[in-house]
């Protein structure tokens, strides 16, 4: 455990193909056309996009989680007034296709 006893934090590593992308929380269905940025403000490594100044906004249906800046630390889940935000393990079979759709918003 190098670290622990500076930071407080232990880091872990799994091996991942380089083509993998990992998620750890994926915004799903209900969150489409709710855009509610409760878990902008939330986020403590601003890995939600995009945000309410970016064009983007207005076009894309809902929010995105970026998986490569997340910490999975959960403080989105929470604050989302439509409950859109899951764990990946927790994400409903129904909304699958939520994780490939936060990934490929930021070309992952």
């Amino acid at each position: 455990m190098s670290g622990f006893a500076e930071t407080g934090v232990v880091k872990y590593s799994h091996p991942v193909e380089e083509t993998q992308t990992v998620m750890t929380y994926v915004i799903a269905e209900p969150c489409i056309n709710t855009k509610d940025t409760a878990c902008v403000d939330a986020c403590p490594v601003d890995c939600i996009h995009p945000k309410k100044d970016d064009p983007k906004h207005a076009t894309e249906q809902l929010l995105y989680i970026d998986p490569v800046e997340c910490i999975d630390c959960g403080a989105c889940v929470p604050v989302c007034p439509v409950s859109a935000i899951f764990a990946l393990d927790d994400l409903p079979e129904k909304w699958n296709s939520f994780t490939e759709l936060n990934a490929k918003y930021f070309g992952r």
